[in-house]
């Protein structure tokens, strides 16, 4: 992982999000370790210590009463059956064990920032997969005749409601050219976390797609928002940008309407006079107007032109001096003969 200022910004952010997932596999390891000398031994100590471990990665899963009563009754157990549960043990100390770079990936220049998010999260999912089997080997569901992928890879689509809340945050370097944002939106469900460290050149606020109620959505150069960004109990994704981006904040605990939720930070003086990676000068206005509307308050018009018609104009700050700034980047861009 490199070590500069925008990646320190992001694994600060990340950092409750990444101690939140260490401990739930700590505690997972720990109890199937206890499952496992339990196992061993055919006694019955330590069952709900592991109904309370488990619980968080496989929660419906696992019939402890069930168990306690198969090995108080001496079951002769299934060799095979065992070895994967010892497999999967070890594939959970592997992630518990994990440096700050099991959270980071990097999007190859010219890549899909959705293969390289989606690939980590699958390879991630394995401690998910793990704890399945942990949980149908205390159910009794698990034997050598099992299928043999079930300690494979386990993509994000199939992280069930619980697995969600849990999950893994992100670290995603990508150059600006590559930042199209739609290829996150299917990962933004439950707690997920992502944060990108943009390089290079961008459109001026190209996560104005990822809008939506329940989604934490921030843009933003520096630092502001992203304690907030942290706290946010549900889902969320935070870009840090190039200076002359956008900057914006989308916060769904502010209010039923968009326009309580959204804040502005900065809207670009000038517009991009080129194309940025596959996206046209049309596209990047159509994104802003997007992000204008979307934060426009009732009555904003009207304040505007109030503003105009007197001396001093919208307060620095409000949100009609932000509709002002935009609509004049929107009207730096009416006189370009080429929008392609």
């Amino acid at each position: 992982m490199p070590s500069d200022l925008k990646t320190e910004v992001a694994l600060r952010a990340l950092a409750g999000p990444i101690e939140r997932y260490r401990s739930a596999v700590v505690t997972t390891v720990e109890e199937v370790r206890g499952y496992l000398q339990t196992h061993e031994s055919k006694q019955g100590a330590g069952l709900s210590g592991v109904a309370a471990g488990l619980g968080q990665f496989a929660a419906g899963l696992v019939d402890f009463e069930r168990f306690a009563r198969v090995t108080a009754d001496g079951a002769s157990e299934d060799v095979g059956a065992l070895q994967k549960v010892e497999k999967a043990f070890d594939i959970l100390r592997v992630l518990a064990a994990g440096e700050d770079d099991l959270f980071y990936v990097k999007v190859k220049p010219g890549g899909r920032l959705r293969d390289a998010v989606a690939g980590r999260l699958a390879e991630m999912g394995r401690g998910f997969a793990a704890a399945r089997v942990a949980g149908m080997a205390t159910t009794g569901r698990l034997g050598s005749g099992n299928e043999s992928g079930l300690l494979d890879p386990l993509g994000f689509e199939r992280w069930n409601e619980g697995e969600r809340r849990v999950a893994p945050p992100l670290l995603v370097e990508v150059d600006g050219a590559d930042l199209h944002a739609g290829d996150l939106a299917e990962f933004l469900d439950g707690a997920v976390k992502i944060v990108l460290v943009v390089t290079g050149e961008t459109a001026p606020a190209p996560l104005v797609r990822l809008i939506t109620p329940s989604t934490f959505v921030l843009q933003t150069a520096g630092e502001q928002g992203l304690d907030r960004f942290s706290e946010f109990a549900g889902p969320g994704v935070a870009a840090l940008v190039p200076e002359g981006a956008a900057e914006f904040i989308h916060d769904p605990t502010r209010g039923q309407h968009p326009w309580e939720r959204i804040e502005l930070l900065r809207i670009p003086e000038k517009g991009a006079r080129h194309r940025v990676g596959g996206m046209s000068i049309s596209q990047q206005k159509e994104e802003l107007e997007q992000l204008l509307d979307l934060a426009e308050a009732p009555g904003a018009e009207a304040a505007v032109a109030g503003g105009a018609a007197g001396e001093g104009g919208a307060p620095a700050g409000t949100v009609a001096s932000q509709v002002d700034k935009l609509a004049a980047w929107l009207l730096s861009q009416a006189d370009l003969s080429n929008t392609g």
